[in-house]
């Protein structure tokens, strides 16, 4: 038993020395892949995520911390129940994640299991429809920015929304009954601490920023991914594959643009959606599932948040390809009955956003901002690091001295 252990141990060290040698030697091999795909994520990030999230996960953050949610939470106790199977103080967290954007969602359900207000079980059925695109990304970046036009922003945050209400449905049909899962009243007996709003704004402000820039840090990596994919070839190769398959029934742009939308929609949302709109008259379907796919970004983003909550399980990312499939249904099915013009889907191929169309000096002066707001912030303790240095630096003065600083 101890030799299998040991050789076990040693097989993980050596597959990640072996991905971390293949890592280091595809950025020396492609170094302006690397660049190019951080610069593009990094345009992402200062053009669309930041504008759009930051403003939310505050909100988010303060909601729960606050306690606004158990207040809320009193008023909304039935409809919640009656619809979803959970208590009342759920209702901000759900209204979060479907307004707030994907990782917004996935935080006020942390925030609420830390607060003690619903259990682990009801955090891991919430995660399953509460991580959402909020309308910011899906009817002005998607909508307006890619498809030039706001209405059929509209159409797909609609759909994007009616199937996230229709998977929290099922999954509270496979959920415990409530007299096993939720507890008396709807309510957690332990009362959380409800600091004041100073202390709860604060607090959610430096929330935010951490979780901004775990989500800036995901998608400059996913996107420098998606750069190395095409740079090394990986999309020709598939793309060839392919065309065996379909044995020629298809063109080879169709093809192409294929292949790269399916590598970005697994990978990234923002990079995904982007690809998806070039696709002709598969768009309204390929961005369904994109959005309520979300990317792998996206779920990286989601568990670097929940880190130590014990919430991300594999029902988890059952939920999310449920969500594309079901998206992507009601998404086809929206833009099948009402009269959408014939050239909104219509494929083009300058999808590009401009590494330095957005400042990219200003975007990271933005993210080094945030990251010295955590350094000068209180930490959990509730002392800055300032206070604690100058504590240290103090010494006991005698009678008549004068204690300099």
């Amino acid at each position: 038993m101890f030799i299998k252990t040991i050789r076990k141990s040693t097989l993980d060290y050596l597959l990640l020395l072996a991905g971390c040698v293949f890592a280091g030697w595809l950025m020396i091999t492609w170094p302006y892949a690397v660049s190019s795909g951080i610069s593009r994520g990094l345009a992402i990030c200062s053009s669309i995520i930041i504008p759009s999230l930051f403003p939310f996960l505050v909100l988010a953050g303060f909601i729960v911390k606050s306690g606004l949610s158990s207040y809320i939470g009193r008023w909304l106790e039935r409809p919640t129940r009656l619809i979803f199977g959970l208590p009342g103080c759920c209702a901000p967290g759900i209204l979060v994640g479907f307004i707030g954007g994907y990782p917004a969602g996935g935080i006020a359900v942390g925030e609420l299991v830390e607060q003690g207000c619903i259990s682990r079980a009801q955090g891991r059925r919430m995660l399953g429809f509460c991580v959402n695109g909020g309308p910011a990304f899906i009817i002005s970046a998607v909508g307006a920015g890619m498809l030039g036009s706001v209405r059929y922003g509209i159409m797909l945050y609609c759909a994007h929304i009616a199937a996230s209400v229709l998977l929290g449905i099922l999954l509270r049909v496979g959920s415990a009954p409530d007299g096993r899962e939720n507890p008396p009243g709807g309510f957690s007996t332990k009362a959380p601490q409800r600091p004041s709003p100073a202390a709860a704004f604060v607090d959610s402000v430096r929330g935010a920023c951490h979780s901004m820039l775990l989500m800036c840090g995901f998608i400059m990596l996913f996107a420098a991914l998606l750069s190395l994919s095409d740079a090394s070839g990986l999309g020709d190769n598939l793309q060839q594959l392919l065309s065996r398959i379909s044995g020629g029934t298809q063109t080879a742009e169709s093809i192409s643009n294929l292949v790269s939308c399916m590598i970005s929609c697994i990978l990234e949302v923002s990079c995904g959606s982007i690809e998806a709109a070039r696709t002709g008259a598969a768009a309204p379907i390929l961005l369904g599932m994109a959005l309520g796919w979300g990317g792998l970004s996206v779920h990286c983003q989601v568990c670097a948040a929940l880190q130590g909550k014990r919430l991300i399980s594999r029902s988890f990312f059952v939920a999310r390809a449920l969500h594309a499939l079901i998206g992507g249904f009601l998404s086809a099915l929206l833009f099948r009955f009402i009269p959408v013009a014939e050239t909104a889907f219509k494929p083009f191929s300058d999808a590009k956003i401009l590494p330095y169309s957005s400042n990219a000096a200003a975007s990271a002066s933005l993210l080094f901002l945030c990251a010295l707001f955590l350094l000068i912030t209180p930490n959990v303790w509730g002392k800055s690091s300032r206070t604690t240095f100058l504590k240290t630096r103090r010494k006991p003065t005698r009678k008549g001295e004068v204690n300099m600083i």
